[in-house]
């Protein structure tokens, strides 16, 4: 009985750890690049603040991992807890590839990743950083990527990057016009109706 408990709450913690990659990736594409933008925008568009409004999001999954760790061990629900803990370390992960290693978030912690699959995460990330606006992003993932990100396709990784960042300097002068564009035509309106007043 004891080694079917053991079993059972090792396979939940590593079930818990491996389906955040998903819901994390589908939190980024669907969430953080749509509805969300207003709280992910800081992270693309770096302001040179130490906390950024999409922090948020990792405390939103921070709690999470919380309540199921807190009422899983508080009313004995080992299955609860194992996914709490299952949930934790994938914010461990998330945090020391993320915002240590490529971010650099904390200055007196430097990696250099050696690895080849450390080097193909830090591509994807890369690829997916070129973009400043929430259309045209690549690369949802954190802590796995598809292979066509390998250190040795770094010259057709490098002609991505490049191509995407003339995507979005196109994109976001677009934005940038279009915003003007409804200025003006707020500044506008409200100048007619305040002569056909007078």
């Amino acid at each position: 009985m004891l080694v079917v408990s053991v079993l059972s709450n090792a396979a939940v913690f590593l079930a818990a750890f491996v389906t955040m990659e998903f819901v994390a990736m589908l939190t980024h594409r669907h969430v953080m690049h749509r509805y969300g933008w207003c709280l992910h925008y800081d992270h693309h568009n770096t302001t040179g603040r130490r906390l950024q409004k999409n922090d948020l999001f990792a405390l939103f999954f921070a709690a999470l991992s919380f309540v199921l760790i807190f009422f899983g061990l508080r009313n004995g629900w080992s299955l609860m807890a194992s996914a709490g803990f299952g949930v934790a370390l994938y914010g461990v992960g998330y945090f020391t590839f993320h915002d240590i290693m490529y971010h650099g978030r904390v200055r007196r912690l430097k990696f250099k990743p050696r690895s080849r699959y450390l080097r193909r995460i830090l591509n994807a990330h890369r690829v997916h950083h070129a973009t400043v606006t929430k259309k045209g992003a690549l690369s949802f993932h954190f802590l796995w990527a598809p292979k066509k990100y390998n250190p040795e396709n770094q010259k057709e990784i490098d002609a991505q990057l490049a191509e995407i960042r003339s995507m979005q300097l196109m994109l976001k002068r677009q934005e940038r016009e279009g915003e003007a564009a409804e200025s003006a035509a707020g500044s506008g309106s409200g100048g007619a109706r305040g002569r056909g007043e007078g």
